[in-house]
């Protein structure tokens, strides 16, 4: 069943909820985020239900209408897994979002994930159950609800299968050592020299600023205001002209602010750390490293992107707290504001380009510009 959003089609999919969004108004009056909700059980249980075929059913209406993103959320728990019946609805896996591209004439199929929480092992389970082999992984940074999910990474105990990891040098240790450490004693009993991966991992250090490809995806890192320092990506397709922002762990207050909302301008999707109220962030957790859903939709109010997902979400809060307190608060700020859910795809679409706004980094240097020229070319 096809439905219409705007000037874009999306379909239903009956074992997953999908997203749409309509193509921005030149007036820049928010875009409108559409949800379709599929089968709910099959969609809270989607890594082990549904096939890579099924969850890309409208692949067809993606690649027919140029530039266009598939985002799949695997986790968006922030701190720790949240089990229990309290937290099933938007789901307690942590840190870990899938970006991909449809293959064209010109190009493969591309995807890479953001982050290694405990999403990351549904995530890898499906993708070698449909022949995956080269898998690309981008790290924020290395607090353990983001790297968690490597140790049941199933990829990590095949020797047939590459892994790219992405990620900064910290405290001294090349990202290779940090990956390492993981796998160690006294932490985990299957040390890093049994792992039947250990000869086809590759290790690629990310600068911000610097912007770099992975097969027909063009990413750039940003700095965030975070306890031992944590980065953004944006994540382009081919050609420039989708992005989403991933921004988890960053603390409001600085000017760091300011660099992101520049940093995110015009995106179609900001993902953004709303661990908290601003009720519960000024009562007990300034300091902490995270930031309110108030907050966030006033970046994404400045950055005017398109939409605005609420991510890593408080362990302790519960679904009904997520809606009916987090949500109007950045709902009061950012009318396309929306909750994200574990197991959601979003389709992220093309603007025509007399739609679109100029992209473009404090002081005027023109974003797509920078990129075109200075990205470099990493592949499987």
């Amino acid at each position: 069943m096809k439905l219409r959003g705007g000037s874009h089609i999306c379909q239903k999919s009956d074992m997953a909820t999908v997203f749409c969004l309509t193509p921005a108004k030149k007036d820049k009056s928010p875009a409108k985020v559409i949800r379709y909700h599929g089968n709910r059980g099959a969609r809270l249980y989607v890594a082990k239900n549904v096939s890579r075929n099924t969850l890309k059913q409208n692949e067809s209406a993606d690649s027919s209408g140029g530039g266009a993103l598939r985002v799949t959320f695997w986790g968006v728990r922030g701190t720790l897994p949240a089990p229990g019946v309290q937290f099933a609805e938007f789901g307690g896996h942590t840190s870990c979002v899938e970006v991909s591209v449809p293959a064209t004439s010109d190009n493969q199929q591309t995807s890479l994930v953001l982050d290694a929480g405990t999403g990351i092992v549904p995530y890898g389970d499906l993708a070698l159950l449909n022949g995956q082999k080269t898998f690309h992984v981008l790290l924020s940074h290395f607090h353990y609800d983001h790297i968690m999910g490597l140790t049941r990474f199933a990829p990590m105990f095949r020797p047939d299968v590459k892994i790219h990891f992405y990620g900064q040098a910290k405290g001294g240790m090349e990202l290779h050592t940090i990956i390492e450490k993981i796998f160690s004693f006294p932490f985990f009993p299957v040390e890093f020299r049994h792992l039947p991966s250990r000869n086809n991992l590759f290790y690629h250090t990310v600068v911000p600023g610097s912007p770099f490809e992975i097969d027909s995806l063009v990413v750039i890192a940003h700095d965030l205001h975070h306890p031992q320092q944590a980065i953004a990506y944006r994540v382009w397709d081919h050609d420039l002209s989708v992005s989403m922002v991933y921004a988890t762990d960053h603390e409001h207050g600085t000017d760091s602010d300011l660099s992101l909302a520049a940093f995110s301008r015009n995106t179609d999707l900001l993902l953004f750390d709303t661990t908290y109220t601003d009720e519960v962030y000024q009562s007990s957790r300034v300091g902490w490293g995270h930031s309110t859903a108030r907050r966030g939709a006033e970046i994404a109010a400045m950055a005017e992107v398109r939409s605005f997902g609420l991510f890593h979400h408080d362990p302790d809060a519960t679904d009904q707290q997520l809606m009916s307190k987090l949500l109007p608060e950045a709902l009061s700020y950012f009318p396309a504001s929306f909750l994200c859910r574990e197991g959601d795809v979003m389709s992220l679409r093309n603007i025509p380009a007399e739609e679109q706004l100029p992209m473009a980094v404090g002081g005027g240097t023109p974003l797509r510009r920078t990129l075109l020229s200075k990205r470099r070319k990493i592949s499987g």
